[in-house]
């Protein structure tokens, strides 16, 4: 490949920005301006170099991103229009500028396979009616509807140029909404919320839906010996470090945790490599716990309500739970050994014979030089770990090749802001201003329509 000048400066660019970033020792969100989205379209590569160019959650103005913007302007006047010329280098660029947090992985663990899905997450809101008593109403002012975007995840990317609102107000649509929403960032693992507020409403229901594409991929870790080998860090990168701390449903600063890895490491746990130690907590969470049911709430007709969740403390003192519950125990417990890992909430498709989509949860533990290591409690349980040696590979941890049929939606259970879910869980939230929820049930409904096959890392 021929060297230009312009490339040559877009990763000078690259260079001085991360250094920049990294000698300031604070935690910098970084997300491409739309410039680079606009500039992408001017390739000949189509939609392939769209799809991975397009900005990931809102233009800001960091250096990174501007000084990286400038010079692909440059190269979009002098660089040959080579679809895979330009292809390579949108990736670069998107893939250096990824945290820690949001970054693909690396060395022997991997991502393949991607999956392009157009996803809808949609909610009915209706007050309850109370027998003897005439049906409440919704006095709603200024009242914030919030969902969670992973525009970058290890193993998802979000087009953010695909987010659409939608709102009715007992049927009506609301048309101002196309104007009034936004996307928040400076929540944990870099995550953003789409805040969608409905201004002003008086009445019994209404609906919001929320939809949007990403690329997902699968997992794979191609060598044990080389995860095995990586040693506890001196330090923790920043951008994990919410990866240690407690959160709804996660309670890992509990005692009861502590003492779990106590026993469950037989007080030897800096002793082992963090990866086999991790393997190590994870079997043993999982063979002191009874999993059942499937973690979800339907009314009547199979109405999908929310998740069915209990919590990491009050599951593991009862030793039972739900699919959901485990992965809170799992996660706590890697927490309480002081181990970056996170929970992941998403959706899939019901296996067959049964149709639609369901919600369905599985972890991650960072693991340093490699990326989020993912992890699946609940299928992990369906086999005999007890004999299996932590040396070996095990289904289901680190390769999980199923994983590009499954969209992730959030690292909370709950938005991580000041806002209540009716009834039951479900990732989203809302604050029902100025008066409280007169009692509110939730119908949701999910869909994911595959879009065909996606676009591989470079390399």
């Amino acid at each position: 490949m021929p060297r230009s000048p312009a490339l040559l400066e877009l990763f000078r660019a690259l260079r001085t920005a991360l250094q920049a970033d990294t000698r300031s020792g604070t935690r910098r969100r970084i997300h491409p301006p739309p410039l680079i989205g606009r500039l992408a379209r001017a390739f000949r590569s189509g939609l392939r170099l769209t799809f991975l160019s397009a900005p990931y959650g809102p233009p800001g103005r960091h250096s990174l991103w501007y000084a990286a913007a400038n010079s692909f302007a440059a190269a979009d006047r002098t660089l040959p229009r080579s679809g895979g010329y330009a292809l390579t280098l949108s990736v670069v660029v998107l893939l250096a500028a990824a945290p820690p947090s949001g970054r693909p992985p690396v060395g022997p663990l991997q991502r393949y396979d991607p999956k392009i899905y157009d996803v809808r997450f949609e909610v009915t809101l209706n007050t309850v009616i109370t027998q003897g008593l005439a049906n409440q109403r919704y006095h709603l002012a200024d009242t914030p509807i919030v969902m969670p975007v992973i525009f970058q995840g290890a193993y998802s990317t979000v087009l953010s140029d695909s987010l659409k609102p939608q709102l009715w107000l007992e049927g009506r649509t609301d048309a101002r909404w196309a104007d009034h929403w936004r996307v928040d960032d400076g929540y944990p693992y870099y995550t953003h919320l789409v805040v969608m507020p409905v201004e002003e409403f008086h009445g019994s229901w209404l609906r919001w839906r929320l939809a949007w594409r990403v690329q997902v991929f699968s997992s794979r870790l191609t060598s044990e010996q080389d995860a095995a080998a990586v040693p506890w860090p001196r330090q923790w990168p920043d951008e994990v470090l919410d990866g240690l701390q407690p959160q709804m449903f996660i309670e890992s600063d509990d005692p009861f945790f502590k003492r779990v890895v106590e026993h469950a490491s037989a007080g030897s746990l800096r002793l082992v490599p963090p990866y086999l130690a991790a393997k190590d907590l994870v079997r043993y969470c999982i063979s002191h716990f009874r999993t059942s049911g499937d973690g979800v709430r339907r009314g009547n007709f199979g109405v999908l309500r929310g998740l069915q969740i209990t919590g990491a403390r009050r599951a593991a003192a009862a030793g039972r739970g739900g699919p959901h519950d485990l992965v809170c125990i799992c996660v706590a417990t890697l927490r309480a050994a002081g181990i970056p890992a996170r929970p992941v909430i998403g959706i899939q498709k019901r296996p067959l014979p049964k149709r639609g989509v369901e919600f369905v949860s599985w972890a991650e533990f960072y693991l340093p030089e490699v990326g989020w290591v993912p992890f699946d409690p609940d299928q992990l349980r369906r086999r005999s770990l007890g004999n299996l040696d932590v040396r070996r590979p095990w289904p289901e941890f680190g390769t999980m090749k199923d994983l590009n049929d499954r969209v992730p939606l959030a690292y909370h259970f709950m938005p991580a802001a000041s806002v209540e879910t009716p009834q039951y869980p479900a990732v989203w939230g809302w604050d029902p201003r100025p008066w409280r929820d007169p009692s509110s049930e939730q119908q949701i409904r999910l869909s994911m329509i595959s879009r065909g096959r996606g676009v591989e890392d470079p390399g």
